[in-house]
């Protein structure tokens, strides 16, 4: 598999520069930022608060409304609790999802605004420092402005869901050449109290051209993609059931790694072969898939831990080839051949 080399001078014009220190996302310093909320969400003794309601007229927030300022219980205090440090998750910022998860209406959303936004902030300066770090895993992904390119919005988009829940009940973020959009393979993270936490990438439901490609590459090379599944530290992080003890073939380990890697992209996978592929194909059914993702679940103890940053990098260190290969092929460089090497 042939690998763009890692030149700066032919880095690729998707790729921006590194933005200077004073253009870094916009964030609330998190302490000041407990102080103010705390400030914001005083009241008077007398004053009654009433049990949440939920109003049929609420619409859902814009970005620009989460800055605006509102009321919050008496839980509001209890946010000041340890230190807030870049390279780590608070504790608080978990439990105001935790609290979110039972209490997932807007009423008491905007009642616990304060305490939203300094976990907000705390999921942001963690997400710019993973930023940082990525870009020395992947030299492809860019510094981008955070919370235009990367973040994820809490407020869930109800339109055309049957749940009417206003909130999601994680904070998420994704890396790639271009941010969270575009058609580029990307690193994902998302954060969720319960052991709930995910950590993956790839390429979900792309295009039908870049299902093509893929399609073809795998036909062409199938050696491409399996040498990746198997390889150690990809196999140990996505694909290992851990179910078997001492040493196993590399029959074994390859039909384990294309086991798990079919039921991560099972969802709109199609029953039959695509147009123009024999149904007795070897590779038949990689070649059904319309996904190409891999993840694992973070506990929260590990997550809460003082090197949890260093843990999420190694992951996503890991997921570095597949984001590289899948890349090549849906999206190559100008000039550059694709993934297709002569196999094996």
């Amino acid at each position: 598999m042939a690998r763009v080399k890692k030149d700066a001078k032919k880095s690729p014009a998707t790729a921006s520069r590194r933005l200077p220190a004073n253009t870094r996302p916009n964030k609330i310093t998190k302490p000041l930022a407990a102080k103010r909320a705390n400030r914001a969400n005083r009241k008077p003794a007398s004053k009654k608060i009433d049990p949440p309601q939920v109003h049929e007229s609420d619409r859902d927030e814009s970005p620009e409304d989460e800055a605006s300022s509102t009321s919050s219980d008496e839980s509001g205090g209890d946010i000041m609790t340890g230190d807030y440090a870049d390279n780590t998750i608070h504790p608080d910022t978990l439990r105001f999802l935790k609290d979110l998860a039972k209490n997932n209406d807007r009423d008491w959303f905007h009642g616990n605004k304060g305490i939203y936004r300094i976990a907000l902030a705390d999921f942001k300066s963690f997400s710019c420092t993973l930023q940082e770090e990525l870009t020395k895993v992947d030299w492809t992904v860019p510094i981008l402005p955070l919370e235009r390119h990367n973040l994820f919005r809490i407020h869930r988009d109800v339109r055309f869901s049957n749940s009417k829940v206003p909130y999601k009940e994680y904070l998420s973020v994704a890396f790639s050449r271009t941010g969270k959009q575009g058609h580029y393979a990307k690193y994902y993270l998302s954060i969720q109290p319960g052991d709930q936490s995910f950590i993956g990438g790839g390429l979900w439901h792309p295009e039908a051209t870049h299902v093509s490609l893929m399609r073809s590459e795998i036909d062409r090379n199938p050696r491409g993609l399996k040498d990746i599944l198997v390889s150690r530290d990809f196999f140990a992080n996505f694909l290992d059931p851990q179910t078997s003890r001492g040493r196993v073939s590399s029959k074994t380990i390859e039909n384990q790694a294309l086991k798990g890697f079919l039921e991560r992209n099972s969802e709109g996978a199609l029953k039959t072969a695509p147009k123009g592929y024999d149904k007795g194909h070897d590779d038949i059914d990689l070649l059904r898939l319309k996904s190409y993702t891999v993840g694992k679940r973070i506990k929260d103890s590990e997550l809460l831990l003082p090197n949890s940053m260093e843990l999420i990098v190694d992951v996503f260190r890991s997921l570095e080839p597949f984001i590289t290969y899948l890349n090549s092929i849906v999206m190559p460089d100008p000039g550059v051949s694709n993934a297709g090497g002569g196999g094996g």
